[in-house]
């Protein structure tokens, strides 16, 4: 899958940074949000993938060529080439006909035909489509609206595939706590679900995230800070890079990565090599080339193990990973032991 910038150039570098992957498909899946599903991840066993519960018993026997984590119980599945939708039980109930199939969110999915040049469109839980194939590019609905792009221009269409904002910015993200972040000619600003500017600096925006628990990182020339819903600086920019807030701590590097708290105070000291949001009270952090995790309350290590590759958790179980270009799977508890021993 080809990367695009789901939230900002923050995105890809922590991506990187972090050994992130996603696959399946070549439009921003908007996230990977496997809490929306019926607690079941991602497992590969000789090359095929199925899914675990968070037991570590296996609920979907492996017999896809790739997956991707369920949402809204509902997953994209790859057979022979293409793609198409199982459900919590694994029966298929969108038969395998896409190039593309993204996750579905408000109960659309976007997909691409098999087609050479073939557009996106988008399609309903009985796999109907219901927005006809138009766009270049498109992304996830999010808040009752889906960010497209025709024409290599990104505007934003509502559930009936009206254009509701106009297809003129460069760049779009997706709708969170009322607000899009989007790149015109002159930077990047925030748009309101009318199309307004809701926030237009007089100060010039490198790069922009999404808002997450009142407050967006974005970036000028002199590194990365957080603003509020006003548009007024927070937390003045000043860290090489910065991730969304959760459970109130937000990851940064200013040299090596630390966390600090929504008034910028530094609330876990810049130690690490690699750090990830909060998740559960928990979150992956890098000594070195290895990683482990630490709680939210004090910073200390809490699983005193560590792992080639990690995973926020979701539904008390992480994903883990011994690394490498084909790297073996696995699923952690709390204590660190293993639900599901990795696989590959």
């Amino acid at each position: 899958m080809d990367i695009r910038r789901a939230n900002g150039l923050m995105t890809i570098a922590f991506a990187a940074i972090l050994g992130l992957s996603v696959t399946g498909c070549d439009f921003i899946g908007g996230g990977d949000d496997a809490s929306a599903g019926p607690g079941l991840f991602p497992v590969k066993i000789d090359g095929s993938w199925g899914f675990i519960n968070a037991d570590g018993r296996i609920k979907i026997p492996p017999q896809f060529e790739t997956i991707e984590p369920f949402s809204e119980n509902k997953a994209a599945v790859q057979v022979a080439g293409n793609w198409g939708y199982i459900n919590a039980d694994g029966a298929m109930f969108i038969s395998p006909q896409y190039r593309v199939a993204g996750k579905f969110s408000e109960g659309l999915a976007a997909v691409r035909g098999t087609d050479f040049g073939a557009s996106y469109g988008f399609i309903d839980e009985s796999g109907a489509v219901v927005i006809p194939a138009a766009f270049d590019l498109a992304l996830p609905f999010s808040e009752g609206l889906a960010a497209v792009r025709i024409d290599g221009q990104w505007g934003y269409i509502d559930r009936s595939g009206n254009m509701t904002i106009a297809a003129e910015y460069s760049d779009a993200q997706q709708f969170s706590e009322g607000l899009a972040a989007v790149e015109g000619r002159d930077g990047w600003i925030y748009i309101n679900r009318s199309g307004e500017a809701a926030i237009n600096p007089t100060f010039s925006i490198n790069a922009a995230t999404r808002f997450s628990e009142g407050l967006a990182a974005f970036a000028t020339n002199d590194g990365w800070g957080y603003m509020d819903r006003s548009g007024t600086p927070v937390i003045s920019p000043q860290y090489q890079e910065a991730t969304p807030f959760s459970d109130g701590r937000a990851a940064v590097r200013d040299g090596r990565y630390g966390y600090i708290n929504q008034r910028g105070e530094v609330v876990i000291e810049n130690q690490f090599d690699g750090a990830q949001q909060f998740s559960e009270g928990l979150a992956p952090v890098r000594f070195n080339s290895d990683w482990t995790y630490v709680d939210i309350a004090e910073g200390r290590v809490a699983i005193n193990k560590t792992y080639e590759t990690a995973e926020p958790f979701v539904s008390g179980i992480a994903r883990v990973s011994d690394g490498g270009d084909n790297p073996r799977i696995g699923y952690i508890d709390r204590d660190g032991e293993y639900v599901w021993y990795p696989t590959r």
